[in-house]
């Protein structure tokens, strides 16, 4: 059975006359029609894998952020904490005063003892709210480099404290907490910075009117690594400007935390040394500034990478870092090239049949055919070298003619079954009655065996076996299609594995997870089990039971959060929203509602993903800032003292800037007319004389200055008992005068 069963073709014999025209042209125009056809589809799988891996990436730098984000609340969350804790705030008042009335030096022995202490208190609430997270934790008495505690030497830092840490002088200039990423001399990264204020407000030692010194809790990008590892199977590292990395980072600490040149030397490596094949790779080939994603292989792999900049705080230059992610794709391009092997099946099988039928025709119309096919090359390429599948040809004694790669993956060398038949491939008993009955008929049999693999152990297979006709029309040959049963199982039990992997995770979050579809906003797709734990329902009822969410809003807050909750409102697809849910036993809790609308191809909502987050801490924080801001200004204002700030301008030039009530009705100058004039505006000649020469006298002396005077004001002439108090900027120049001015009973002078 071969190519000579075609050699006597009665057409040849013919005579001219009787000849019909070839059927060549059509021939051609069927392989031009599925070469196109060819083409389009290898467009078309390479536009779906495109848009798979755009995706990808737009999943890879979403986790990015939310890891960012998420840490960055976590830190500002555990400084406020550490902040308003008495303990804390105690032990800082008494180092501030210590180090002020030693010179600045930091303090000798009774310094020591206080650091001891206060590693002492903080040390239980450290661990019971960090949990082994890679950060940092200090606490400073100023922004001119008096540290009271951190993790390095205090006199390798330098004295301009305050030059290098903008985060520090912007919270001792505004008096409030700060977040964002800065390059130290040591430590890179995330950083939260709040104020401590001094306590015992109203007091005689002092007051609630001064921060007597900050809490930084700090993060580099190890934890936003493990998260993104442990999500995506993605890893991640950041990238510094290479100016500001040598500028601000020791050579011996970028030595020793191997901070080195990437690329072509524009950015530095920031972390510990890369172990990762994939980001290895792509940061060996950085050149300049990385692109927003970007794809490569490496060692047969393929991966995606992808950077978002990462705002520094500094001084010296607005260029960013980068945050630098890796993840691979190999399974999306292993897929593309499923699809397109597949494809390219389908066009080969459909051009021999195609072919075949042509020829057909051109027999029946006694017609030459003008291209000759070879049936046997044509079966191998289509049916065997392109199929995943285990694939046999057998004649009808059961020995093997032809087998594919898969075939001989799966189950090796073939061994001849010459004497023993059907028996060598496991069929007997009835199966081997009913497969015998088969292809006897021509008919298809289908059936299960369990084979010997490649492995050295057996498994099941779904075999399918295809009868093929000779010209008489009897079964002359046989196809045998192999499937293994047991990878499938192996697989499914995979698949399994990573969802129970994957809700485990989410159960584990300290954020409910939930997703629903645009059309039907009413009924959740999904929620993780931390619900149960978070909001006292569980999966099941909040699934099977329409409108949950509306039905568990808090009444007060049910209009602002429906309103808020419809996405097509949503700035740039996203929203945050903060309300009240009611748990089933009626008591309210406060969450966080972060949500985005995804779309598809087409730009239509598609689905919405969100995470709700338990925010009691946070609005129980925020109502005590709230409650301690009222008590700063009600003391400000209730105070008999005249209390008053004076700028300090370029050339010398005072000027008043704000005055509470006391200072109002004591000198007759109102705060509308005092704010924004200088002294010769509003005194006398000689009164602003006066004035001034007080105020360069505290400036040149550089701290608080004491002293009597006597002033004619337009409240009338008066004695005063007034004190000075320089301030500096974040530049470590002298920029206000806060002055409080005590009037005296005539003939008092004390």
């Amino acid at each position: 059975m071969g190519g000579n069963a075609y050699k006597d073709d009665p057409v040849s014999r013919l005579p001219a006359a009787n000849r019909r025209p070839g059927l060549r042209a059509v021939w051609l125009l069927v392989l031009v029609g599925w070469l196109l056809l060819g083409v389009l589809g290898t467009l078309l799988v390479q536009r779906e894998f495109d848009s798979e891996v755009d995706a990808r990436a737009d999943r890879l730098l979403d986790t990015a952020d939310y890891a960012l984000s998420s840490r960055q609340a976590e830190l500002a969350r555990i400084a406020r904490i550490l902040a308003l804790d008495e303990r804390v705030r105690e032990i800082l008042s008494q180092a501030r005063a210590m180090v002020e009335l030693e010179g600045g030096a930091g303090g000798a022995e009774g310094a020591a003892t206080l650091r001891r202490e206060l590693a002492r208190a903080v040390t239980p609430i450290a661990s019971e709210l960090i949990h082994g997270q890679d950060r940092v934790m200090q606490f400073h008495l100023g922004p001119e480099a008096v540290s009271f505690l951190r993790v390095h030497a205090p006199d390798r830092f330098g004295d301009e404290l305050a030059s290098l840490r903008p985060l520090l002088a912007e919270v001792y200039r505004n008096g409030r907490g700060a977040m964002g990423f800065e390059v130290g001399r040591v430590f890179s990264g995330f950083r939260a910075v709040e104020p401590v204020w001094a306590p015992n407000p109203g007091g005689a030692s002092g007051g609630s009117d001064r921060v007597i010194g900050t809490v930084e809790v700090g993060t580099g990008v190890t934890p936003v690594d493990s998260y993104l590892e442990e999500s995506l199977g993605a890893r991640a590292t950041l990238l510094l400007p290479a100016a500001i990395a040598e500028k601000n980072i020791w050579a011996e600490m970028r030595e020793r935390r191997h901070i080195a040149p990437v690329g072509d030397g524009d950015y530095y490596l920031d972390g510990p040394k890369v172990d990762h094949l994939g980001l290895a790779a792509a940061l060996r080939h950085l050149e300049g500034e990385p692109a927003a994603r970007w794809r490569f292989s490496a060692d047969g792999r393929e991966w995606l990478a992808v950077s978002r900049p990462v705002p520094i705080l500094t001084q010296e230059s607005d260029k960013p870092a980068q945050l630098v992610a890796v993840e691979p794709i190999t399974d999306l391009y292993a897929a593309m090239q499923r699809r397109l092997v597949t494809l390219l099946a389908a066009v080969v099988v459909a051009f021999l049949l195609t072919s075949l039928g042509l020829w057909l025709l051109s027999r029946w119309q006694r017609t030459r055919w003008m291209v000759v096919i070879d049936r046997a090359e044509a079966e191998r390429d289509a049916l065997f070298e392109l199929s995943p599948q285990p694939l046999e040809l057998t004649d009808m004694q059961g020995r093997s003619l032809l087998v594919n790669d898969a075939f001989r993956r799966t189950f090796g060398v073939v061994e001849s079954v010459d004497g023993r038949g059907w028996l060598a491939r496991g069929l007997e008993g009835l199966q081997l009655e009913a497969f015998e009955r088969a292809i006897a008929r021509g008919e298809r049999w289908n059936g299960a065996l369990r084979l010997p693999a490649l492995q050295g152990r057996s498994g099941w297979f779904r075999v399918q076996v295809v009868p093929i006709a000779d010209e008489s029309g009897r079964p002359a040959r046989l196809w045998w299609f192999f499937h293994d049963v047991d990878r499938e199982r192996r697989a499914a039990a995979i698949a399994q594995a990573e969802r129970d992997r994957l809700d485990a995770f989410l159960a584990a979050s300290p954020a409910v997870i939930y997703t629903f579809r645009a059309d039907r906003p009413g009924r959740l797709d999904y929620v993780s089990a931390n619900i149960r734990e978070i909001l006292g329902y569980t999966p099941d009822a909040l699934i099977d039971g329409p409108d949950w969410w509306e039905q568990t809003l808090h009444p007060d807050d049910r209009e602002r959060a429906l309103k808020e909750g419809d996405f097509t409102r949503w700035p740039g697809d996203r929203k945050r929203s903060r309300y009240r849910l009611l748990r089933p036993d009626g008591s309210p809790l406060w969450v966080t509602d972060h949500a985005r609308l995804l779309r598809d191809a087409d730009g239509r909502p598609e689905r919405i993903v969100g995470a709700l987050i338990d925010s009691r801490e946070t609005v129980a924080l925020e109502a005590r800032l709230a409650e301690s801001e009222r008590l700063y200004r009600s003391v400000v204002e209730g105070v008999e003292e005249a209390i008053f700030v004076v700028g300090v301008e370029s050339g010398g030039v005072f000027r008043f800037i704000t005055s509470n009530p006391a200072h109002e009705q004591a000198t007759g100058l109102s705060r509308e007319q005092l704010a924004g004039a200088t002294p010769d505006e509003i005194l006398s000649p000689d009164a602003a004389a006066h004035v001034k020469r007080q105020y360069r006298a505290c400036l040149q002396t550089g701290r608080a200055i004491r002293y009597h005077e006597t002033l004619d004001l337009p409240a009338g002439r008066g004695h005063w008992h007034t004190t000075l108090t320089p301030i500096r900027d974040e530049s470590g120049a002298f920029a206000l005068i806060a002055g409080v001015a005590m009037r005296l009973e005539e003939g008092r002078n004390d």
